[in-house]
């Protein structure tokens, strides 16, 4: 589901509580106004609803819209739906010109804002007029029950679900497998982010490298990985609980910015030539190898695929971006192109643009 940071920017004067909403009809109607209901998740706001919205206005003197809330589209849609939070949703439709008034339901049924709301006319489209199911039948007697008319209006029909296979299936969009490195990357590097308990005050997200990846999920179908060397895990210097609750932190801040990582991988491990070359640390022998798992390595790609039930053949394209040698060792490694963290958003926009 989409997220805005700033929803107080997306409000509107005539979307209303549905007790506001219902106070409101009760005085329209008073003053011998009909006033007709359409409900329903309206998601991916196109030309059918907006079709449907003006002929239904014809039908009342006040057009209210009612909007399910974002749980119940899921429940009935399921994960990945709404597209557009019920905030959004709302905020949309109140700008409609055939539209007067909005609100969101949290409701399951259809039946119970009817119920609430109580209008003159419930309005639904000509899809629904020869419908017998439990849910509409249930609605058409909600509607008798409040002394209100089920009408409906004669216009083509449209399907978000359709669209959105449409989106997803026929336009042809590269697939991009994103591989990225995570401190100095996706976060400020430290010296062993984890050591010390007031990490999470020294998480923060590096803003360019979140900006270049937005735009690439934009462009291009993308599954992204984070692949992370975590020698401090052999070093005592902290768990391997700290490391997987710190990526569950960094995730839960990607996520804020509309990003989710499909996958997470790191090497808790370190080389043997590197502890026997380094005899004045303490390392956990558990996490010496001879043979590490550490980049550039391409041990946690493939580990990572294999859980994801993916190959490197499903992609087009693959993109490393990291901030070391080793990073660039592991594209090399991959076949893939090599995005320095470390140079400025415009060098590294132009290398993606047009792949």
């Amino acid at each position: 589901m989409i997220q805005i940071d700033n929803l107080n920017e997306f409000t509107s004067e005539n979307i209303l509580s549905p007790s506001n909403a219902s106070k409101l009809i009760d005085d329209l109607k008073s003053s011998g106004k009909k006033v007709g209901l359409c409900h329903g998740g309206f998601d991916l706001l196109h030309p059918g609803h907006v079709k449907h919205f003006e002929s239904a206005r014809k039908i009342c003197d006040i057009l209210f819209v009612s909007i399910t809330s974002d749980q119940f589209v899921t429940s009935r849609k399921g994960q990945g739906r709404p597209i557009y939070t019920d905030k959004l949703r709302a905020y949309m439709i109140s700008q409609l010109k055939s539209v007067d008034y909005v609100t969101i339901s949290d409701f399951k049924l259809g039946t119970d804002i009817i119920g609430l709301l109580k209008p003159s006319y419930y309005i639904k489209g000509p899809d629904f007029i020869s419908k017998n199911t439990p849910g509409i039948n249930s609605e058409r007697d909600a509607i008798a029950k409040e002394g209100g008319e089920m009408r409906y209006t004669d216009d083509p029909t449209f399907s978000t679900t359709k669209m959105i296979d449409y989106i997803k299936n026929e336009l042809d969009v590269k697939k991009i497998l994103l591989v990225l490195d995570r401190d100095g990357t996706l976060i400020e590097d430290q010296d062993f982010l984890g050591k010390d308990e007031d990490w999470r005050s020294h998480t923060l997200l590096l803003d360019p490298v979140i900006s270049l990846i937005s735009f690439i999920q934009t462009k291009y179908k993308t599954t992204k990985i984070v692949i992370s060397n975590q020698t401090g895990v052999a070093r005592k210097l902290f768990t391997c609980a700290r490391v997987e609750e710190i990526n569950s932190y960094v995730g839960s801040l990607l996520n804020q910015k509309n990003i989710r990582i499909d996958n997470w991988q790191y090497s808790p491990q370190a080389d043997s030539s590197y502890a026997d070359s380094h005899p004045e640390l303490d390392f956990d022998m558990d996490f010496v190898k001879e043979k590490s798992t550490r980049k550039p390595n391409t041990a946690m790609v493939d580990n990572a695929l294999k859980e994801l039930n993916m190959t490197k053949e499903d992609f087009s394209t693959i993109i490393m971006i990291g901030d070391r040698k080793e990073d660039e060792g592991l594209a090399k490694n991959l076949g893939a192109l090599f995005i320095d963290a470390t140079k400025d958003y415009d060098h590294n926009l132009k290398l993606v643009e047009n792949l």
